[in-house]
């Protein structure tokens, strides 16, 4: 049974006040959410929408003329907006100041409320190379320095991961061109690379299943073979004593006809000749675009 959401978690999820949420309903019949004895109940698919919704009308768009789009004309409307230009004295180390200082406090909220305020200023794709990746390089720094936590990185893989993974399935493609599993190995637990990636593979008309980070090489096979994924994506920023073997052992494991993609900081120290399969090393994200555009046509 598909889970049901009331009209007050629906407000927080999606960052509507309840008379918003009423007059949206009421006026536009935006969404018709289900009664019951419990109020109005709201479904995935309903909340799904309403984000859509609410980050159009951000960027400037009437909720009157918007409304009774469908779903997928309002994912084509968003994808066509143009960023809204930030002011000259917003720097990109200015943009990303206040996430930072939330992280520093440990102030999930704030950090998670500001992070929402930019994927609502930029597009999708430019939210990935103007935020996301410059977010995670300043993290890798102050990780690598000793400034971050764990916890602290902890928690804003947690709060990307929740927020790309809401925008994953906004631009999820209603025919992808193919299936690509997203993981990293063993021992490797950071997830930044493989999060950006799947919105962009998103984004590029291919569905993601994004597994995460730290798993053996024998679990991401059988998610591979079990789903019929065309290509495996993994992330690499440290290569330990068993990431070459899992990289065999995976290669070895994967659907036949499959192709294995590895990128991430880490990615060209190690040898991916003679895997017996089709191997792409991506040094980049632009990279991955151009694999996944040989793909899409």
């Amino acid at each position: 049974m598909q889970t049901r959401y009331p009209i007050r978690a629906v407000a927080k999820i999606t960052g509507l006040s309840l008379d918003t949420l009423r007059a949206w309903e009421r006026r536009y019949q935006a969404v018709v959410p289900e009664r019951s004895d419990r109020g109005r109940q709201y479904g995935p698919a309903q909340i799904e929408r309403l984000l859509l919704l609410n980050q159009l009308v951000q960027k400037g768009h009437a909720i009157g003329g918007i409304a009774s789009l469908a779903d997928q004309d309002l994912k084509n409307l968003l994808a066509q907006q143009p960023s809204q230009p930030i002011p000259a004295s917003e720097a990109m180390a200015d943009i990303l100041a206040s996430v930072l200082s939330a992280i520093e406090s440990f102030d999930s909220a704030r950090a998670g409320d500001e992070l929402s305020r930019l994927a609502a200023v930029f597009r999708p794709r430019d939210f990935v190379y103007e935020v996301a990746v410059p977010l995670m390089r300043e993290l890798g720094k102050r990780f690598h320095d000793g400034t971050l936590s764990i916890a602290q990185e902890h928690m804003v893989s947690q709060l990307l991961r929740n927020l790309l993974g809401s925008m994953i399935r906004l631009f999820r493609p209603s025919n992808p061109a193919m299936k690509m599993v997203l993981a990293t190995p063993a021992s490797e637990s950071h997830e930044f690379g493989i999060l950006a990636s799947a919105m962009l593979v998103s984004m590029a008309g291919i569905e993601p299943v994004y597994l995460g980070p730290d798993l053996t090489p024998l679990e991401i096979a059988n998610t591979a073979q079990r789903i019929g994924a065309q290509v495996v994506l993994l992330g690499i920023t440290v290569v330990t004593e068993t990431t070459a073997d899992d990289v065999k052992s995976l290669a070895a494991a994967m659907p036949e006809a499959s192709e294995l993609w590895v990128g991430g900081a880490s990615s060209t120290n190690l040898d991916l000749s003679n895997l017996g399969r089709k191997t792409v090393l991506l040094k980049d994200l632009p990279a991955l675009e151009n694999e996944c555009r040989r793909w899409g046509h």
